[in-house]
């Protein structure tokens, strides 16, 4: 009973009908049917270990990358640190969730589902940005209305509906997806039957060693039977193969019964072959490179490193500013996006951090150009600031092109 509520509880959630007429509550609980006669689900991805790996990299990279709340100077620009909304995003959105934990969260719902809400409270006398709660998209259903604007309707955990709630109030990220549609494509529906063939690979190898490695066959003997003996011949025999395969002995048949194994092997099935293909199949489909899922037969240590760039600029960029957008359209206020003012970013310098070497090599050419600082070089390197260390140094052969004009004009 308590399972049934539940079921029904979470298709009232969905806005699916639960009909006779129409599946499509039913393929809500099951998943659609694919080639490989397997259901596939949201959470179908989580169990696939690659799918899982992959979700993971991207949705924990994204949660560990610092988010800023940036203020427009004279001087160029500084971080908000004064403004409320700037903790909210790089500390603690929430009671119950650290930041990392919400950008994280935020990066899941993404990959899995295509789309992420997240509930913005405010103080309604002043309008000031109290908390932001990431909410799942079965319970959000967004409305077009007949004049073009969108209302959101939430469903809070206790059930109690909110009506009327507009993109500020639900800031949603939309992930990939098509013209005209308000939420994102979810990997799970596009790519149903690539996902269904990595599960039944894998029930595959899970079933024929869970079997002992014995292939499947068919049973041969001299008698004849009616249907009700084959039927009980083959419950009789297969409590006899399972006892045999449990206790370790070796399983005998009389002289009038031969065994004919009929499955494939999987080396002509190509079973190792499959299984590395589907890891290279779903790393196409969220677009990691391959090497990220621990497949090493082809990285080495010097196309390791390109591909982690490429892994930033090709993978995390479009999660990282679709997160900024949303942000600057729905926490920043009408003055502040007319006059652009502040707006979010997040900080990739930790990610694009190269070994000593290179650091060092940078710093120098930094310095030596006159950008930085000692200081800014020590702040970059977590070491205390030193007295002294604040001047910008240029070499003493370099001058401004103007003042050499100038140099040479007189001579002249």
């Amino acid at each position: 009973m308590n399972f049934l509520r539940r079921t029904l509880g979470k298709l009232a959630l969905k806005a699916a009908d639960l009909t006779l007429d129409n599946p499509q509550g039913w393929e809500f609980l099951m998943g659609p049917e694919t080639w490989a006669k397997v259901r596939v689900g949201a959470d179908t991805q989580l169990q696939i270990a690659a799918a899982f790996s992959a979700i993971r990299l991207i949705s924990e990279t994204v949660g560990t990358l610092p988010l800023h709340l940036y203020h427009r100077t004279s001087g160029g620009r500084e971080r908000a640190v004064n403004d409320p909304r700037y903790g909210l995003v790089h500390d603690q959105p929430n009671e119950y969730m650290t930041a990392v934990e919400w950008k994280e969260a935020m990066a899941v719902s993404i990959c899995t589902l295509g789309q992420s809400y997240n509930y913005v409270n405010r103080f309604q006398s002043t309008g000031r940005i109290v908390s932001i709660q990431p909410v799942h998209k079965s319970r959000v259903k967004p409305t077009i209305n007949d004049d073009g604007s969108i209302d959101y309707s939430l469903t809070l955990r206790s059930g109690r509906p909110l009506e009327g709630l507009k993109r500020q109030d639900i800031c949603p990220v939309r992930g990939f997806g098509g013209v005209g549609d308000l939420e994102g494509y979810a990997p799970h529906k596009l790519h149903s039957n690539s996902l269904a063939l990595s599960v039944a690979v894998e029930k595959y190898g899970a079933e024929f060693f869970g079997s002992g490695g014995r292939p499947s066959g068919i049973l041969t003997t001299a008698a004849e039977f009616k249907k009700e003996g084959r039927d009980s011949l083959r419950e009789s025999f297969a409590k006899y193969m399972r006892e045999s395969w449990l206790s370790g002995m070796l399983p005998v048949l009389d002289s009038s019964t031969t065994y004919t194994p009929i499955t494939t092997p999987n080396n002509d099935a190509q079973f190792i072959e499959t299984r590395k293909l589907q890891i290279a199949e779903i790393a196409r489909i969220y677009r990691v490179p391959l090497h990220m899922l621990m497949e090493l037969d082809k990285a080495s240590y010097n196309n390791g490193e390109q591909a982690n760039k490429h892994f930033l600029d090709y993978t995390l960029l479009s999660y990282l500013k679709r997160i900024e957008q949303a942000l600057n359209s729905c926490l920043l206020t009408d003055g502040e996006k007319r006059a652009r003012s502040h707006y979010f970013e997040f900080d990739v310098r930790g990610l694009l951090r190269g070994d000593s070497t290179q650091r060092a090599q940078y710093y120098v050419s930094m310095r030596n150009a006159g950008a930085i600082t000692q200081n800014e070089i020590r702040d970059l390197e977590n070491l205390p600031l030193m007295k002294g260390a604040d001047d910008l140094l240029v070499p003493l052969n370099m001058a401004p092109s103007d003042m050499l004009r100038d140099l040479i004009a007189a001579k002249e």
